[in-house]
């Protein structure tokens, strides 16, 4: 599979409109994020994609066709928080069972990942820790090797040392099968560096959709004195100003190249969270 598109995709449930026309366009061979919230509708809009739950009104569209069938539900993989299998089920049978549907599945390899990783994969689900049970969830994910592989939180719980591991296996699996994978998770700048593409979700609407190159340049900080601040703030698009003791600072966006700035006023490099929390507050003004 090539493409996954998303049209006009809602989905209420009750008085509750969890996703509302959506419309998004997935790739294959790129990194993606899809940030936001809790409750802003990132969970609902990857179960929808992976077939787990029907939409409200919109559609799908996978390489052409508005259904899943039997190959190209075999092209995607979505990995959620929540056990939906066996809790007696113990971690080696889930890789197994994983295997029978997905060709690509290196049982050999998976075991010696998750041993990297200090799983016991004679344990069963309900043995493990959050941790363990994400670490389980998120390896057997990547190895199926699926064309887009969809991560629902896939570090939830684990410690740093965990999380870099975690990092260096997505890259690997990326780099070796050149497939798409979409993480979705609140830990925002540590997985910066893995992202191509950058997605915003705030109450079911998508409020940002940009390359991560893009962002990084179109996104900067100005910051000193207040007064000399309200100077200048008119010149440029600001997306937040912050005022303390006397000072103040400006996120701007727009174009990046150098311009004459009064003596006293720094210019910084706005990190990816930071562009979230402030667009999520202008947002819900």
């Amino acid at each position: 599979m090539e493409r996954i598109r998303v049209r006009d995709i809602s989905k209420n449930y009750r008085d509750v409109k969890a996703l509302d026309r959506v419309n998004l366009e997935f790739e294959k061979g790129k990194i993606y994020g899809l940030l936001g919230r809790n409750g802003a509708g990132k969970s609902t809009l990857l179960k929808i994609i992976a077939g787990r739950i029907k939409a409200s009104d919109g559609q799908v569209i996978y390489d052409g066709e508005a259904l899943l069938n039997d190959e190209t539900s075999r092209g995607i993989y979505f990995s959620e928080p929540d056990n939906i299998l066996p809790e007696s089920m113990k971690v080696r049978d889930f890789c197994r069972y994983t295997s029978q549907f997905y060709p690509r599945f290196n049982l050999e390899e998976a075991s010696r990942i998750l041993k990297d990783f200090g799983v016991d994969e004679k344990k069963r689900l309900n043995q493990l820790s959050t941790g363990y049970f994400a670490i389980v969830r998120s390896v057997v994910a990547l190895h199926t090797r699926a064309d887009f592989i969809f991560l629902d939180e896939p570090t939830l719980g684990h410690d740093a040392v965990s999380r870099e591991l975690f990092y260096d296996e997505v890259l690997r699996i990326y780099r070796e099968e050149e497939n798409t994978i979409l993480l979705s998770t609140h830990l925002i700048d540590e997985i910066s560096n893995l992202l191509e593409e950058v997605i915003f979700i705030d109450h079911g609407r998508i409020v940002l959709e940009d390359n991560m190159e893009n962002m990084m340049a179109s996104y900067f900080y100005l910051a000193g004195p207040a007064d000399q601040i309200k100077e200048i703030e008119g010149s440029f698009n600001v997306v937040e100003k912050k005022i303390d003791l006397g000072f103040a600072s400006l996120l701007v966006q727009g174009s990046d190249e150098e311009s004459v700035l009064p003596t006293g006023i720094r210019k910084s490099r706005a990190g990816l969270q930071d562009i979230f929390i402030a667009r999520s507050k202008k947002n819900n003004e």
